[in-house]
């Protein structure tokens, strides 16, 4: 989704969140305000209603008082005159009075005389139904005061508003001689009359009838437990409201119903609808004019500067101007990137020269780069290293068979080894030296060397390393040793015929000479003890030159090597070098037999044992030396060990070499040009072992 879209769906979201909310809170105040007037304006009604009930009974016992309060009454009570009745008893008389009923009553509380209106005015005595329920026992002949009593009786043939007053004089004095009893029937009509008067529509449902409907019975009930008006409101368009009407002996008798039409939740709909359609202009218009000031000040900006991004990306040859008018964040943003591409570009720049300056390294030091993953079998492996072999980036899949398949069948062997190298818990770095195949047929030298990555349980994961042409390393050090080999054949050669001279002329010539001054000093007779003693001391002179003679020319060519062997020749020379220097010297030779030595290999590895006990009598101060040569096919292992001093092996080499000591280097030669590899293990205080490994050949027993 585009920012634009995003910030239109937040705007949209945001106001319809916000007039949700708003016109939630609005409705509910606006609602049940208009509710709570509503209902107080039903309750008023209903109140009416019941005050113009109440009106309705006082304006009929005002009626009472007056005909009560009568001498004319008063005296009828007592004489019962008929005169009275015809006179005041009339059908027009009553019928302007509104009433139903007028009963006259003694004091005892008989009924003297009385009439109904039932179409037309009729007498009753006590025994009519019309009067059961005003009997003397109601509260309507309370004698106790002389003040008017009413309320409401429940006949068979509806309720009837009934006042009852004493019967006293003119003056509205006593003792009251009776009762006069005045009623009128709450019909329909006089209840179309009292809806008229408190102009809403008023009903009356009595309680006690089987015509009850459930839900005004319901009403009832609320009424009852409450006490106060109930409002109940019927749909959308009417409103109800209820009281209870009690009768003379204080029952509830009447539920008085009021109904009006629900103008006032009309107008708080309205008002709703008004707040409704305000709140959605209010919002609509902030919601367009944040639109406007979104798109005009953020997003029509940023649009712009992606598009200058964009363009950037697309053509590396358009312009790094990014430029964003104003002076805000988005104005600053522009500037950093701006500045942000700048510096890319110099960093491709720098990478670029940088790259160039590797690959001209790499081709002029021969050297390419791999990288091999465990996980997922693949390898990577740099331009440049597939260049040394004559080969282009294409023309050699980057998997491990197609290199495999370059190294020669001979040294193939290696390349597993380097595998298992890497996969031992020790192994960090692994390096061999392969011969590949060129495109061109030629044969090409690769040193490779690498570094192994481990995860945290220790599998290899990853191997990073290098892969260094030394062909024209390997035939320089071909040169070298051939060259070598040959100085020292030519300088072992010279020191053979050095020691034969010695050995035949000098050595022989010296012999002759002292054999014949011994016979000459013998054929002198009479010498004097001075002179036979120095003579004696002149051949004892001599002897010791042609000792000296002899073991310079053994030095110069051990002539054992050539009568009895390499090996009785080492034990030989391991005898002497135990009675000159009186350091114990063990000799120990196992699975020798059968293993042949050419000339070159005898005089070499004599060399070596020569030089490593020299060594240990110049430098060790040592008690014991020993030498081992053991045949382990297919090389043969050449170990001396003592009980030295020891040394620092690599401060060793170095002062050696600063001080142009050449004995340990001689003997690195020596062992090369025998195709094997020395080593030497010592630190202070532990002795030195000097360790040497050549191919082993088996034949006749030269050496034997």
């Amino acid at each position: 989704m585009t920012l634009r879209k995003t910030t239109l769906c937040i705007i949209l979201g945001t106001f319809t969140a916000l007039f949700t909310m708003l016109y939630a809170i609005t409705q509910y105040n606006i609602l049940s305000s208009f509710s709570v007037l509503e209902r107080r304006q039903v309750m008023e009604d209903v109140g009416r209603a019941e005050n113009a009930l109440k009106g309705e009974l006082r304006g009929l016992e005002t009626t009472s008082t007056d005909w009560a309060a009568w001498d004319a009454t008063y005296d009828f009570i007592r004489t019962l005159d008929p005169v009275y009745v015809e006179e005041n008893l009339a059908s027009q008389s009553l019928d302007n009075l509104r009433l139903d009923m007028i009963l006259y009553y003694d004091e005892e509380g008989r009924l003297v005389t009385g009439k109904v209106r039932d179409r037309e005015w009729i007498a009753v005595d006590a025994a009519s139904p019309a009067t059961a329920r005003i009997s003397p026992d109601s509260p309507l002949f309370l004698r106790s005061e002389n003040t008017p009593r009413g309320g409401v009786v429940m006949l068979p043939s509806g309720p009837l508003l009934v006042a009852a007053s004493p019967i006293l004089t003119s003056a509205s004095t006593g003792p009251a001689r009776g009762t006069l009893v005045m009623a009128r029937y709450l019909s329909e009509q006089r209840i179309m009359d009292l809806s008229e008067q408190v102009k809403v529509r008023v009903g009356l449902f009595p309680l006690g009838s089987k015509d009850l409907s459930p839900r005004l019975a319901d009403v009832a009930d609320s009424l009852r437990r409450t006490g106060q008006y109930q409002v109940v409101p019927e749909g959308e368009t009417v409103i109800r409201g209820y009281a209870l009407i009690r009768d003379v002996f204080g029952e509830p008798c009447l539920l008085l119903e009021i109904e009006t039409n629900r103008d006032m939740h009309h107008q708080g709909l309205v008002t709703l609808r008004y707040n409704f359609i305000s709140l959605a202009a209010i919002g609509l218009t902030f919601g367009l004019a944040m639109h406007i000031l979104v798109e005009r000040r953020i997003l029509s900006r940023i649009t712009g500067l992606g598009t200058q991004i964009a363009a950037v990306r697309a053509d590396k040859n358009a312009s790094r101007d990014i430029r964003v008018r104003g002076r805000d964040e988005i104005t600053n943003l522009a500037t950093a990137i701006r500045e942000m591409l700048e510096e890319i570009e110099r960093a491709q720049d720098r990478l670029a020269e940088s790259e160039r300056r590797y690959e001209l390294a790499t081709r002029a030091a021969k050297l390419g780069v791999w990288d091999y993953d465990y996980a997922t079998g693949t390898l990577y492996t740099d331009p440049s290293l597939k260049a040394q072999l004559g080969y282009r980036e294409q023309e050699i899949e980057n998997t491990t068979e197609a290199w495999i398949g370059l190294i020669l069948p001979e040294d193939r062997a290696r390349a597993v080894e380097l595998t298992s190298e890497a996969f031992r818990e020790s192994a960090v770095d692994v390096s061999r030296e392969f011969r590949m195949r060129h495109k061109d047929g030629g044969v090409r030298w690769l040193l490779v060397r690498g570094v192994v990555s481990r995860d945290e349980a220790g599998v290899p994961s990853r191997a990073l390393g290098t892969a260094v042409d030394v062909t024209d390393l390997k035939l320089a050090e071909q040169s070298v040793r051939h060259l070598t080999r040959e100085i020292i054949n030519a300088q072992e050669r010279e020191r053979a015929r050095m020691a034969r001279e010695l050995h035949d002329n000098v050595a022989q010539d010296l012999s002759s000479l002292k054999i014949a001054c011994e016979a000459i000093f013998g054929a002198i007779p009479d010498v004097s003890p001075e002179i036979r003693e120095r003579f004696v001391e002149s051949s004892r002179i001599l002897q010791g030159a042609i000792i000296f003679i002899r073991e310079m020319a053994y030095a110069l060519r051990p002539s054992n090597l050539d009568h009895l062997g390499f090996l009785r020749t080492v034990e030989r020379f391991c005898q002497d070098f135990e009675e000159k220097t009186g350091i114990r010297t063990r000799f120990m030779q196992t699975g020798m037999d059968g293993v042949t030595f050419d000339s070159e290999a005898e005089i070499n590895l004599f060399r070596v044992v020569q030089e490593a006990l020299g060594n240990v009598r110049r430098h060790a101060k040592a008690s014991e030396v020993s030498v081992k040569i053991v045949e382990s096919h297919p090389r043969i292992i050449l170990r001396v060990e003592d009980n030295g001093v020891g040394f620092h092996v690599g401060a060793g080499m170095s002062a050696a070499m600063e001080e142009k000591r050449m004995g340990l280097r001689g003997m690195r030669e020596r062992v090369k040009l025998l195709g094997g590899n020395l080593r030497i293990v010592s630190a202070p205080g532990q002795g030195t072992r000097v360790i040497v490994e050549i191919p082993s050949v088996r034949g006749g027993n030269h050496g034997g």
